[in-house]
């Protein structure tokens, strides 16, 4: 039976964006970043150790292994999976209550084993001990973890040889992966994860104002904003906030972070247009912050903590994660522009991946398969986790081994059609950093939208060009 609290499941993002604002696993990670060039000495020794496993040449990552080009029989001998992930999101307890249990329900001579991401268990170290790991589970944009180290593993091969239908799952989800294995595909999307738009019901019941509804524009948005925006006593009332990071990493008009130079966009007008959209709510009477409140951990805190917002635009599995029964809040779908109705913010999935050393990897592509199946699927959606199918049967029964999710508007988590996903970057934490210090510039008019862009860009791009050149 599930917990009231959900399923063992933590609020533990994996990257922060400098003004406390938390990327789930962008790609380039602090834990990872702020060592980035100094872990390129240790790739050589781990891509030996991956091959001395896996058989392979370092870095191969065809997913063609001898004796994979016809469907292998499906072995019953007992086995253990190993099971890591960078993201923290689970815990042991709750790995197992998810996920494991399930497995094992379902393959009696399968033991998956769990590896928590705790100190001194990076995958560097993990795998330098001589640790296999079979399964690693990472969000799309944490995909460096893998790849830096050389466990990528096309399973193209897997795929074909065991007739697994791709069109079963979300299509911008399998686009991701095309991008991130120049056209093949490294695992499978299990949890999905968007932005969305969160309020506060009692704050709307307070003020005699009605609630924000489904399909409502930016503009819409707005206006609702400026009616909520207030002071009442000695107590100030916002009508809206957002995590800018967030907002901008999944953005409706999928906009890349970087381009194909490794270059930031923040000075064009398409970025511009975005931004404008993002920061005039600052500059609503009534809706105005200062240097004390303006950060995103002090903006998110006011929502689900103070209960002094009213609308907030963020990552949807804060929900079931973070907000979970602290207050009365309920959701809407994700604020449209006008000229794409009908087109939300782009996913952000979570995906198995099957590494490059595991030497039971059919074992694994089977667990893997599974998670993906309608069965389990609604297992995800019951306990809170969005499914990563394009039916979205699952999401009928989100929430509903979760008391406090039951009532929810589950239908709004995730968009009726999600933006194309922007082309991956390996700079999200630099472009990030730079972005909130132009944000909270023109959300605190100590500059202009041009010039807070321009000087964001100018500095995003000399640092991204000193990571590269390796000083």
């Amino acid at each position: 039976m599930a917990n009231k609290r959900g399923i063992g499941r933590k609020a533990s993002p994996s990257m922060e964006t400098g003004d406390g604002a938390v990327i789930y696993g962008t790609t380039d990670n602090p834990k990872s970043s702020g060592h980035r060039m100094k872990k390129l000495a240790a790739v050589s020794l781990l891509a030996a150790l991956v091959s001395a496993c896996s058989g392979n040449s370092p870095g191969s990552g065809t997913g063609k292994t001898e004796g994979e080009s016809k469907p292998a029989e499906k072995s019953k001998e007992p086995v253990e999976l190993t099971f890591y992930s960078e993201s923290g999101d689970f815990d042991a307890d709750g790995f197992t209550k998810m996920f494991g249990n399930k497995i094992k329900e379902k393959f009696p001579h399968v033991t998956p084993r769990f590896i928590p991401r705790v100190t001194g268990t990076s995958m560097e170290k993990l795998i330098t001990s001589g640790e296999t790991l079979d399964i690693v589970y990472l969000s799309s944009g944490q995909t460096n973890f893998l790849t830096d180290v050389q466990l990528q593993y096309d399973i193209s091969e897997l795929i074909k040889t065991n007739k697994y239908d791709l069109g079963r799952l979300e299509p911008t989800t399998v686009d991701i992966q095309r991008m991130l294995a120049s056209g093949g595909i490294y695992g499978l999307p299990v949890f999905n994860n968007t932005i969305t738009t969160f309020y506060n019901k009692d704050l709307f019941d307070k003020f005699g104002v009605p609630y924000p509804k489904d399909g409502m524009t930016w503009d819409d948005v707005y206006d609702l904003s400026r009616k909520m925006a207030r002071t009442d006593g000695n107590v100030k009332y916002q009508g809206f906030t957002l995590s800018m990071s967030h907002n901008m990493l999944v953005n409706q008009l999928s906009i890349p972070y970087t381009d194909k130079q490794n270059k930031v966009p923040f000075a064009t007008d398409e970025f511009k247009k975005l931004f404008d959209m993002w920061t005039r709510f600052y500059h609503l009477p009534g809706n105005e912050v200062d240097s004390k409140t303006v950060s995103y951990s002090v903006q998110v805190n006011k929502f689900d903590q103070e209960k002094t917002i009213a609308i907030y635009l963020g990552l949807a599995a804060l929900g079931p994660a973070r907000f979970k029964d602290n207050f009365n809040w309920d959701v809407v779908s994700f604020p449209e522009w006008k000229d794409k109705p009908g087109i939300g913010p782009q996913p952000y999935p979570t995906y198995f991946y099957i590494t490059k050393m595991s030497k039971k990897k059919e074992a694994a592509f089977e667990v893997v398969s599974y998670l993906t199946s309608d069965e389990f699927q609604r297992h995800l959606a019951r306990n809170g986790l969005f499914p990563a199918l394009k039916s979205r049967d699952a999401m009928k029964e989100f929430g509903q081994d979760i008391p406090y999710l039951k009532t929810k508007n589950f239908n709004s988590f995730l968009p009726a059609k999600f933006a194309s996903p922007s082309t991956p970057s390996d700079f999200v934490s630099i472009g990030a950093k730079h972005l909130t210090t132009a944000f909270n510039a023109v959300s605190l008019k100590t500059k202009d939208i041009n010039t807070a862009l321009r000087e964001a860009e100018e500095a995003a791009n000399k640092e991204i060009q000193t990571k590269l050149s390796g000083n």
